[in-house]
């Protein structure tokens, strides 16, 4: 009887943890067709929408209806680069993808959750503060936050951000060959 007792939760827990697999799937490793670092001419014709403005270095702005998408690429300037790190650049004159921001018009705060909660998961990081902040989910290779503002007393979502984890960390490396220490607390000071 213990057995079968024992047989019987651990085909549950099973069953469980398929089910829960199928629900809710990993943050995308970039956007739509996307990966992380992809090179912006590379980007240009795999992007949502069409194609609004770009600098052909560090942005891609598209609109597809009442929809916008920002394609943010890393880039690091060789000239500026280069006196810095003793000639260690990169060898594209353009930038690689690490940030995906999405707009659209107000949508209800409980609507966009939901559907960010059922298909990833519960958000690992909320920080609300009077109906404006951010809400977030957290993977190995994305990070990908939830904007809240108030919009009319209430609170709204009107933009995603999807963030590349390792390119982040190459821009807080290029932040500081580019900057001594007390320029960046004067920078952090300046801009909290």
């Amino acid at each position: 009887m213990k057995k079968l007792v024992v047989l019987y939760i651990l085909l549950a827990a099973s069953l469980f943890a398929q089910n829960s697999n199928q629900q809710k799937s990993s943050l995308p490793q970039g956007y739509g067709n996307l990966t992380w670092g992809t090179m912006l001419s590379d980007a240009k014709d795999k992007i949502e929408g069409k194609l609004a403005y770009t600098d052909d270095q560090r942005i891609i702005i598209s609109k597809d209806g009442e929809l916008e998408y920002y394609y943010g690429f890393f880039y690091m300037d060789p000239a500026k680069y280069d006196a810095q790190t003793n000639g260690n650049t990169q060898t594209a004159d353009e930038g690689k993808l690490f940030y995906v921001a999405l707009k659209f018009p107000y949508l209800s705060i409980e609507t966009v959750r939901q559907k960010m909660t059922d298909k990833y998961g519960e958000p690992v990081f909320e920080e609300l503060i009077k109906g404006r902040g951010p809400v977030a989910w957290n993977s190995e290779k994305t990070i990908m936050i939830m904007w809240v503002d108030l919009y009319e007393g209430k609170p709204y979502c009107r933009r995603i951000t999807y963030v590349s984890k390792e390119t982040t960390k190459d821009l807080n490396a290029y932040v500081y060959a580019m900057f001594n220490r007390i320029e960046i607390d004067v920078i952090k000071k300046l801009n909290p």
